[in-house]
């Protein structure tokens, strides 16, 4: 296993100062997990949006330039979705909690009706049903503070481990000494 390469002292800080303010950043996230979850939303918003703009003009320009196209239809639809998430990041969120709610339990359907045909696993597929259907009806009501709060603990959490993660890199690699000039 090669061994990491030196690091001068200039940016041995400099990736201290971003592991620390990584782990900050995390740790608010973690503290702020709803605010994440909104900003988020938002931030997708904000990219879905500028989506529908840009398809929006370029099927303008190729209507201009004679060809055929309907794309420009489903270029609106992204912008309408875009500027919705900005405006109701909640309603949006909400939404995606009753989709994902909705899947878990249909995913724990068919585990549970799998169990019926394969004996050999039933309890093990009976659980696995019985656990995501409890999650899939645990998700739907929690609802949009629930998946805000499931975003922003994870992202929190990612965040706070990748500067924890940086820091350790750092301290383990040698220093390199800058020859005087």
């Amino acid at each position: 296993m090669a061994g990491l390469a030196p690091m001068t002292e200039q940016a041995r800080t400099i990736a201290r100062l971003m592991a620390v303010a990584m782990m900050v950043l995390g740790g608010l996230a973690i503290i702020l997990p709803f605010a994440v979850g909104i900003a988020a939303a938002i931030i997708v918003g904000i990219a879905i949006t500028l989506t529908g703009v840009m398809g929006i003009a370029v099927s303008k320009r190729m209507k201009q330039a004679g060809y055929q196209t309907i794309s420009g239809f489903l270029y609106w639809g992204y912008l309408i979705v875009g500027v919705l998430l900005i405006l109701m990041p909640k309603l949006t969120l909400g939404l995606a909690a009753f989709m994902l709610g909705a899947f878990f339990v249909f995913i724990g359907v068919l585990s549970w009706r799998a169990a019926q045909n394969d004996l050999s696993a039933a309890t093990t597929k009976k659980v696995k049903g019985a656990l995501s259907m409890l999650l899939g009806v645990a998700i739907v009501l929690s609802g949009a503070s629930g998946i805000a709060w499931l975003i922003g603990v994870c992202f929190g959490v990612s965040l706070f481990m990748q500067g924890m993660n940086v820091w350790s890199t750092v301290s383990r690699s040698p220093v390199m000494f800058e020859a005087d000039s």
